[in-house]
């Protein structure tokens, strides 16, 4: 009988580590998940539809959908907002938001994007050859943005028809309504965490 008790208090502990470390494992492992779960978003470039994801950055089947919103892109064909695999890059980076309320073009905030940009024309990308046909494009289809300066997601300085369909759309950069970039300005923290920022051309 002694024998049999020293044989459970045995096996009971053996079960008590077993336990105890598949309990520090999964913590470890939701630990890690949590660290990687990020902000990320992608654009619909064609559909002007933007999503802000949180979870495994690119990946919609490990992320959870935050939120949806109606946007307006660059004019296509001319002044488009720039792909991203157009220039050999997976996605951009958002890497900075600041307030802009004195940008009658931007208010009340910008996100800037790290497309690269040109002091002097086309003041975006070069070569970036999207604009083929467009009387704003030199011959072999370079686009020209017109204004100087970052891309990114901004306002529209309380005038909705800056994102109606009779509006082409901006020199590059992405509209949101105003309460929008407002919550995105809130919700990311762009210069702790750089926001991956996919673009599909749907």
């Amino acid at each position: 009988m002694k024998y049999l008790l020293f044989a459970l208090g045995g096996l009971l502990i053996v079960v008590s580590l077993m336990f105890w470390v598949k309990y520090r494992e999964d913590n470890v492992l939701t630990a890690e998940k949590r660290a990687s779960a990020l902000y990320w978003m992608l654009l619909e470039r064609k559909s002007n539809r933007e999503f802000l994801y949180h979870g495994i950055p690119g990946d919609v089947t490990k992320s959870k959908r935050v939120r949806i919103f109606r946007v307006k892109t660059g004019v296509p064909g001319e002044r488009p907002t720039p792909l991203p695999q157009l220039l050999g890059r997976e996605y951009w980076f958002i890497t900075k938001k600041y307030e802009s309320s004195e940008n009658p073009e931007t208010a009340p905030y910008f996100l800037e994007l790290d497309i690269p940009v040109l002091d002097e024309k086309p003041f975006g990308p070069m070569p970036y050859l999207e604009c083929q046909g467009s009387t704003l494009s030199g011959s072999d289809g370079q686009c020209n943005w017109i204004l100087p300066g970052a891309f990114g997601l901004h306002g529209i300085n309380g005038d909705p028809t800056r994102l109606g369909d009779d509006n082409p759309g901006s020199s590059g950069c992405i509209r949101h309504k105003d309460e929008d970039i407002t919550y995105l300005y809130n919700v990311l923290e762009p210069e702790k965490h750089p926001v991956k920022y996919y673009i599909e051309d749907e």
